[in-house]
């Protein structure tokens, strides 16, 4: 069989907090559809996770796994919701990606954080939904200093798309999974 392997890492967007699916799940099915391999996709996230959260584990995480070469990785929604300072926020992402260039990963595809819908929400007020292109544009730098890297935007989701501010419902998972599959299929 010809399958190829998958990692994706995240926060309760990547997890699938608030719906059945996850983005993971849809973007195994689509790019087995897509493409000639069989795909495992492995969910490593964790609900809550900022970029300091992630970077404290994603060695144990990639360690732990084997004959993975793609990695999907989408996080910062906490850190915009916290108001992470952006410099740290930065810097963390970079090391990630560091981490992963070093453990030799072939294509990290970077989803920008996706938009925020404040609804009253007092973890989302409005000023996140601005604070959030802010976060992006240094999303975008961090992910620009590796060849290996490259960010997807994922602006084209509305309010559809999610049960909350910003959790997805599954027609936000399934539109995050095609824009994912897009970037992999490109390969």
């Amino acid at each position: 069989m010809n399958y190829q392997n998958l990692i994706c890492f995240g926060d309760s967007q990547t997890f699938g907090a608030r719906s059945y699916g996850c983005y993971p799940l849809y973007l195994g099915k689509f790019l087995s559809e897509q493409t000639p391999y069989q795909w495992r996709t492995i969910n490593r996230s964790v609900n809550g996770f900022t970029a300091r959260d992630l970077w404290f584990k994603i060695n144990q995480e990639i360690d732990a796994v084997s004959d993975t070469f793609i990695c999907c990785l989408l996080i910062g929604t906490n850190d915009v919701g916290n108001g992470t300072d952006i410099e740290l926020f930065s810097e963390y992402y970079t090391q990630i990606l560091r981490t992963l260039v070093i453990k030799k990963f072939k294509v990290i595809i970077c989803g920008e954080i996706p938009p925020i819908f404040p609804d009253g929400h007092s973890f989302f007020e409005r000023p996140t939904s601005e604070l959030r292109l802010d976060y992006n544009k240094a999303l975008k730098e961090s992910t620009a200093k590796f060849s290996r890297a490259r960010t997807i935007s994922l602006d084209h989701l509305t309010r559809e798309h999610y049960e909350d501010p910003v959790h997805f419902n599954e027609k936000g998972n399934i539109a995050i999974a095609q824009a994912f599959a897009a970037a992999v299929s490109t390969l």
